[in-house]
């Protein structure tokens, strides 16, 4: 067993510990929260898919692709700029990481030129007639007027030389 004078001591051990947890505890309830620095889930799983859920008033459910990040060179913008006065079209889907990826080639400038057709239905400013019209079957698809020139992801150079 224990003796008296060690039950005492554990008591004046115990009661002291209680009292700097409680004293700490009062000092952590005044202090001002810490600022979190971490987004919402949601934004952090839409940010990873590349697109964005957007609701309407009336419960229908669109995504809107995430902004291209990459900052376009001189070279792309060009092209971009030629593609558009060529008619071409970029056929895709807000979904498609090779379209994502295929924006992202083209940078932020660049992208802003390109005549792009949302092909799946809950796509923002999606146009099924376009796609269906055009026997749109995978994605990324490049057309000119109804001429296909090329299909699935390709490098900025192989979009030149096929249009």
């Amino acid at each position: 067993g224990s003796s008296l004078s060690e039950d005492v001591s554990r008591r004046k051990v115990f009661a002291s510990a209680l009292s700097s947890l409680a004293t700490s505890a009062a000092a952590a309830s005044i202090s001002p929260p810490k600022v979190a620095n971490a987004a919402p889930p949601m934004a952090v799983i839409a940010e990873e898919l590349g697109y964005f859920p957007v609701t309407s008033r009336d419960g229908t459910t669109i995504y809107i692709p995430g902004r291209v990040k990459r900052s376009s060179t001189e070279q792309s913008i060009e092209l971009a700029k030629y593609l558009d006065r060529a008619g071409v079209t970029m056929y895709g889907a807000y979904w498609c990481p090779h379209c994502s990826r295929q924006r992202e080639m083209f940078g932020k400038e660049a992208w802003s030129y390109v005549n792009y057709v949302e092909c799946s239905p809950k796509g923002y400013n999606a146009n099924l007639r376009l796609c269906g019209k055009n026997d749109i079957e995978g994605f990324p698809t490049w057309k000119i007027g109804s001429k296909e020139i090329g299909s699935g992801e390709m490098t900025l150079d192989r979009i030149a030389a096929m249009s």
